[in-house]
This record gives structure tokens, C-alpha cells and sequence, in this order.
């Protein structure tokens, strides 16, 4: 049998902040961690936190959408917004990608370049006035 030492109450009561601390420390970086938030992808791609919006990247083909919610998981008008991605084209290029409203709370574009293995993007959502609104990191299969 092992016997476990009783700390004192005044080592108990000392190491409480240190306790308070770590917990406090890794709530803050679960809360920062990779963006996801509470996003859910309905539409088979990746969802990512940008700015107040739940933005959806979904790429098929040569076809590449941003389907874009707010908070309350609603759809948002499309027409007020534009993104941009850059893209690791083969050969590690860097190349850009315009999505454009494509009705409702759709972004949309074309890929007139070759992608090897996953479709890497960082895309920034920008209000039509130029404002921008956030960016996100997005890393997905592309379906063919």
C-alpha cells in the first residue's frame, strides 16, 4: 500500500493560484487554438471562425465556394462581401484565388491551376467597401 502524504492547508491554499493559473492559461489557448470555435461544416468542406463570421470552404473540382454564417448560425447576404485566398499551388507556388458573390451567402471561384494533394488557403473576407473582416487558415481534400 502506498501512503500519499497529506499536504498542509497552507501548501494546499499556496498552490490553489498556481492550479487557478494553468487552468486559466489552457482555456485561453483551447479558446485561440486552430479558429474553429463552435463552426460546423453543413456543407462537406472546412469551417473556420473569420471575424464575427462562420465561413464554410468547400472545393470541388475546379469549383471553390465560401458559404458564410453569422453568430446565430444564419445565412448572410453575400453581396455586401468579397474574399481572397492564396493558395500552395503545385511546385509550392503561391498563387491568388477571387471569390465573388455567387447568390445568398455564397462566395465563389475557380481554380485555373493545379493543386497537389490538399487544397491549402489562407482566405480573407473583406466587406465590399474594402473593410476587412478577418482571415482563416483552411487546409481540406479537394473532391473531385
Amino acid at each position: 500500500m502506498t501512503v500519499i502524504p497529506r499536504m498542509s492547508r497552507r501548501h494546499a491554499l499556496a498552490s490553489l493560484p498556481i492550479a487557478a493559473l494553468i487552468a486559466a492559461r489552457a482555456g485561453t489557448a483551447q479558446a485561440q487554438g486552430s479558429g474553429h470555435g463552435h463552426t460546423h461544416a453543413h456543407h462537406g468542406g472546412q469551417a473556420q471562425r473569420i471575424g464575427r463570421y462562420e465561413a464554410e470552404l468547400v472545393v470541388r473540382g475546379a469549383d471553390v465556394t465560401l458559404h458564410v454564417l453569422d453568430e446565430a448560425d444564419r445565412p448572410v447576404d453575400a453581396s455586401r462581401l468579397v474574399a481572397s485566398a492564396q493558395v500552395l499551388a503545385s511546385g509550392n507556388q503561391q498563387r491568388t484565388l477571387e471569390l465573388r458573390p455567387a447568390g445568398e451567402n455564397r462566395l465563389a471561384g475557380r481554380v485555373d491551376f493545379r493543386v497537389d494533394g490538399r487544397f491549402r488557403a489562407t482566405v480573407t473576407l473583406r466587406e465590399t467597401s474594402g473593410a476587412e473582416i478577418g482571415r482563416a487558415r483552411y487546409s481540406l481534400d479537394v473532391a473531385r
